[in-house]
């Protein structure tokens, strides 16, 4: 009765897709999964509206599992208008995981899902450890007619088919189901009481395939057999056997052209992809790439291209484009140009690691022009002339910046493990004309400087600091991290410890090279020949010099007031993570420590959280066989972990999660969280003797008056609580003889600032999806709504976005033909109140003192109201087992906007083999 009811709110519910947000056209809209399988391989999806290919030149999916401070980095790619992520948990003692979506559009502007601090705001998932294990029905015999056990054969020759013997006396009431791939079959199978049989609608993928022949009485279910089966392309159709793989390679090709009208704009596009992979004996290799014609030399690169080599588990090599991973401090998945290769010798006791390439490629200076303005006087004469060199559009480069990195372990990372890594990276300063000065324009040969006067070029020459680039020029930088990690466990590994502990210098400026005597005596202070040589000779580590974010000399005043100089250890640049851990079946528990310095850097990884130390602990409880999960976790952190400023903010995290996991699918799966935070860094409102009591939580600043009468500016304060409520529900059902997949997501955020008027910020967010496939699983749609509503700043600002959304797939001719559509709209409204200063009520005068204003909101307000419609259609038909062809057109409106319409189409030639 309760699945019913379940069931029709549902369908009066009538639609469910995603959480939105708003980029001019583009929509995005995500619909978190209840849970995270481990184990399994995960679906993570964003679907974005109005986006193509061409609108963006990078999307990357960043995730961390609880606790840590530091994201994971994993390039994705757009395809039938949404970014879709394989996605498998490798963190064994991780409850759950956070991530957010950033794609770097081509305009030079930043997509991200959630919109709002997405590193501060990610998305929180659960992970769970379903097991999907049902008890065997010993009642039953069974013979496999067809496909046998590991039987390889075409896509058109599948046939399932399996005869059942058995008592029916000695089995109870219940009925026989067939899944195909995790799907459940049945209503388009042939079945009777013994024998059942299945031809599929749609063509099966080449691969590996699971059949399952399962039992569902209204107590249990039961599992009578499982089998897996290969499809592969004609020729090769053989029995395989369960340890035979094939020497032939598979792969794809796919070559793509495209029409497409963006913002007005006509922009072709051809791309080409390819992938093949394979395995002879122990040796596994793959090949893949991507060719577009829209690759620029303006964006760092769009073409990618790759190879893939492994042996057993002792050699692993890729080069091209690449996606190394070191540690969470130094790299962790970004992308580079070059190459990655691990060894693990002398029976896993010895592991070596080496990474070399190219992490961004040089992007050249695109000048514009060398602008002279001068001011003139009342008599006419020219007091000031101030010189500018501008960029074209978007025209300021950037260095080629190249990695060199590796590692080196000692033991088995399951028994004991002691670790050594480190990770270079620097500017190469030759790579692009880059002016700077005078000087380095004259030095250019780009003639920029030919209308400059003869006066103008003594005035520069004599001052060389007088020309200013707009938006200042591009700096090579000089970053090394290095550090040692550790890693053990025992009772069967089941408690872990992991450690590590790293220091970095960064350098902002490498021009110049190592600082010299000269240089340091401009700054104020002395150092030697001999620590110039030796700045001179590590600088093929690190260019030491001005520049460089902590320089570890303090200048200090002795007693005859005399200046000296001593060397003294920045702390600012370690950084260190500990974490104990303990796994078990019913119950998962982990420690987590962490202090990283305000000046630790790695600029392979821009992810890493800097000037915050404290503890995470979380306990996961397993119950009623891994089908019910009760978590609770607790976190303090601070920052001004040196103590360089003058207050010290705490925040206190508390967290409680309740999911239920069954597996019967028949049931719901339900999580529901709530998360509560403050922050404080104990510093008080001190403005009541400046400021009236009701407007003093509206002040620009904060305030004191000391003894003497002076007013002294201090610190302003922080007081916060945000409180935020999660659930998700799924529900798997049947009805009118349809198989429904539904889910309802509800999330709330409320902040409430307790020191300042306008900090309070307020989000609720609801989505609702249902997937629908119809009896022989030819036709599948799926239907949505969503609604997202956002608060912020105590008032000053309020979007409200309604999306809906509509689309199917249908398979006919055999499974030769599939044809699909969507339908999606958003209303979107944003209302924004500026803020006006006003004067201290408790003065009748106006002054100019800025100490004495405070906030209110203004009396009128801007409203603004687009929608976002988007067609989608498409068609896709495969000849045979080798060739295909994919037709789609996307057409996209913006009404109420200077925005024109996108409209896209695109056809895909696809060769299989």
């Amino acid at each position: 009765m309760v699945r019913w009811l379940f069931a029709a709110t549902f369908l009066l519910v009538a639609w469910g897709t995603c959480i939105q947000q708003a980029h001019a056209q583009y929509i995005v809209r995500h619909q978190s999964p209840v849970a995270l399988d481990r184990g399994e391989t995960n679906r993570i999806e964003f679907e974005v509206t109005g986006l193509n290919r061409a609108d963006y030149s990078q999307a990357s999916f960043f995730y961390r599992y609880d606790g840590d401070f530091s994201y994971r980095q994993q390039e994705i790619f757009f395809e039938n208008g949404a970014f879709m992520i394989p996605f498998n948990v490798e963190d064994a003692s991780a409850n759950g995981i956070e991530y957010y979506l950033q794609v770097e559009l081509a305009s030079g502007q930043t997509l991200t899902y959630p919109e709002s601090n997405p590193t501060e705001n990610p998305v929180q998932v659960e992970i769970v450890d379903a097991t999907t294990e049902l008890p065997s029905l010993e009642a039953v015999d069974y013979s496999i007619l067809s496909p046998e056990p590991g039987d390889a054969l075409r896509a058109e020759d599948v046939v399932l088919a399996i005869a059942l013997f058995y008592d029916e006396a000695a089995i109870p009431d219940g009925e026989f189901r067939l899944f195909v791939d995790g799907t459940d079959v049945t209503s388009a199978a042939d079945t009777s009481d013994f024998y059942i049989s299945y031809i599929p609608s749609k063509a099966l993928g080449r691969g590996q395939h699971q059949v399952s022949l399962q039992y569902h009485s209204t107590e249990q279910n039961y599992v009578v057999t499982d089998w897996i089966f290969f499809v592969v392309a004609p020729g090769q159709a053989a029995f395989q056997g369960f340890d035979t793989e094939s020497l032939l390679p598979t792969g794809r090709v796919e070559l793509t052209s495209r029409n497409q009208v963006i913002a007005g704009d006509v922009n072709n596009a051809y791309t080409g992809r390819a992938r093949i992979s394979g395995q002879y004996g122990k040796l596994n290799y793959a090949l893949n790439g991507y060719l577009t014609s829209q690759e620029s030399a303006r964006l760092q690169p769009q073409n990618r291209y790759g190879i893939n080599l492994s042996y057993s588990d002792w050699w692993m090599f890729e080069a091209g484009h690449v996606y190394p991973t070191m540690s969470k401090f130094t790299i962790s998945g970004r992308r580079i140009h070059g190459l990655n290769t691990e060894f693990n010798l002398l029976g896993d006791a010895l592991h070596l690691q080496f990474l070399y390439g190219e992490l961004d490629r040089k992007v050249t200076n695109l000048y514009d022009q060398l602008l002279i303005e001068q001011d003139s006087a009342a008599s006419g004469a020219i007091v000031d002339t101030s010189y500018t060199l501008t960029y074209q559009q978007q025209g300021r480069g950037t260095f080629q910046r190249t990695i060199t990195g590796g590692r080196i372990g000692f033991g088995n990372p399951e028994k004991f493990q002691f670790g050594l890594h480190a990770l270079k990276i620097q500017d190469d300063t030759t790579s692009l004309t880059n002016i700077r000065d005078y000087a380095s324009l004259m030095e250019s040969g780009t003639g920029l400087g030919s209308q400059l006067s003869a006066s103008d070029r003594q005035k520069l020459q004599e001052n060389p600091n007088l020309l200013q680039v707009q938006g200042g020029a591009v700096r090579p930088r000089d970053n090394i991290v290095a550090g040692t990690d550790l890693k053990f466990g025992f009772h069967q590994n089941r408690i872990r410890v992991e450690s590590e502990a790293v220091i970095s210098a960064l350098n902002e400026d490498i021009y110049g090279g190592p600082l010299n005597i000269e240089r340091a005596e401009d700054m104020g202070f002395d150092i030697t020949q001999s620590e110039a040589d030796l700045l001179d000779r590590i600088s093929w580590l690190i260019i030491i010099n001005e520049n460089i974010n902590t320089i570890p000399l303090r200048i200090r005043e002795d007693e005859n007031g005399e200046e000296d100089t001593e060397v003294f250890f920045p702390t600012s640049i370690l950084a260190g993570s500990s974490e104990l851990s303990a796994r078990y079946a019913s119950n998962t528990f982990r420690l987590q420590y962490r202090w990283i310095g305000p000046n630790f850097n790695s600029l392979a990884n821009s992810t890493v959280r800097k000037d915050v130390a404290g503890f995470t602990l979380s306990d996961r409880m397993n119950l009623l066989s891994n089908r019910l999960y009760l978590t609770l976790g607790f976190e303090t952190l601070q920052d001004n972990v040196v103590g360089n400023r003058d207050a010290t903010t705490r925040t206190n995290t508390y967290r409680t999660n309740v999911s239920w996991y069954p597996v019967n699918r028949d049931l719901p799966r339900v999580t529901a969280g709530v998360r509560y935070r403050t922050r404080d860094n104990e510093v008080e409102r001190q403005n009541f003797e400046v400021y009236s009591p009701e407007v003093v939580q509206a002040a620009v600043r904060n305030q004191r008056i000391n003894a003497d009468g002076d007013t002294v500016t201090t610190v302003f304060p922080r007081l916060n609580h945000t409180l935020n409520l999660n659930t998700s529900v799924s529900q798997q059902f049947r009805l009118l003889d349809i198989r429904h997949d539904a889910s309802i997501n509800i999330s709330t955020l409320k902040t409430t600032d307790e020191v300042f008027a306008f900090g309070d910020i307020n989000n609720t967010a609801v989505s609702l999806n249902i997937t629908s496939r119809f009896p022989g699983n030819s036709l599948q749609s799926q239907f949505g709504l969503s609604y997202n509503d956002t608060e912020s700043g105590g008032g000053q600002n309020s979007i409200s976005i309604l999306g809906l959304y509509a689309g199917g797939e249908y398979v006919l001719m055999q499974g030769k033909l599939t044809v699909d559509g969507r339908l999606a709209f958003t209303a979107n409204e944003s209302t924004i109140t500026d803020l006006d200063i006003r004067d201290n009520p408790a003065n009748d005068v106006r002054d100019d003192n800025p100490s004495n204003d405070y906030y209110v909101l203004a009396d009128n307000s801007r409203t603004n109201n687009f929608n976002t419609f988007v067609l989608q259609a498409g068609a896709e038909y495969r000849f045979n087992d080798y060739h295909g062809l994919n037709f789609s057109a996307n057409f996209t409106n913006v009404n109420n906007t200077n925005i024109a319409n996108d409209r896209i189409v695109q056809l895909r030639y696809i060769f299989s083999f």
